[in-house]
């Protein structure tokens, strides 16, 4: 176990299954419980879906929502990993997009697992074109576009 690679790929393998068991959970509560996620024999991600019996399936079976609901689950574990590996918080989290993939239940069961995460010492920064998210937020950067020759300008917006 200890003799060349085989050290470093154990410990490797078992921070991948804590990240994966971390962002099952997480996928869980962003399906409503319709799915989880899992390794499979080679180690690659695999989505455990519980409409099917709980049945294993490939990743690429899933549609482009249930694709952002996975990457997003799998960024949250990793981001609670890292703050609490970080000898200082990081206190900043960012989510860019795939927001347009989702059907309205899936939105909201996403925006209200953001809002749970929010907890006065970690900032969490969306970017997105979705009416729905903006309508959400406390705050948010308006982005205009540019006119006349001159560049993009920003305003700051309070709901």
């Amino acid at each position: 176990l200890l003799r060349g690679d085989r050290f470093v790929e154990y410990v490797a393998n078992d921070h991948l299954a804590e990240l994966v068991s971390r962002a099952s959970g997480h996928l869980g509560e962003l399906t409503g419980g319709r799915y989880g996620l899992e390794l499979d024999e080679e180690l690659a991600f695999a989505v455990r879906d519980e409409d099917a019996g709980g049945a294993q399936r490939p990743i690429h079976t899933l549609s482009g929502g249930e694709s952002f609901l996975t990457a997003l689950a799998l960024a949250l574990a990793l981001s609670t990993k890292v703050q609490e590996r970080s000898a200082r918080p990081l206190g900043f989290f960012f989510l860019d997009e795939g927001f347009g993939t989702l059907d309205p239940e899936a939105l909201e069961r996403v925006m209200s697992a953001i809002e749970r995460l929010r907890d006065g010492s970690r900032l969490i920064g969306l970017i997105s074109h979705v009416p729905a998210i903006r309508e959400r937020v406390p705050r948010y950067l308006w982005v205009n576009p540019p006119t006349g020759g001159a560049g993009s300008t920003l305003e700051m917006r309070d709901n």
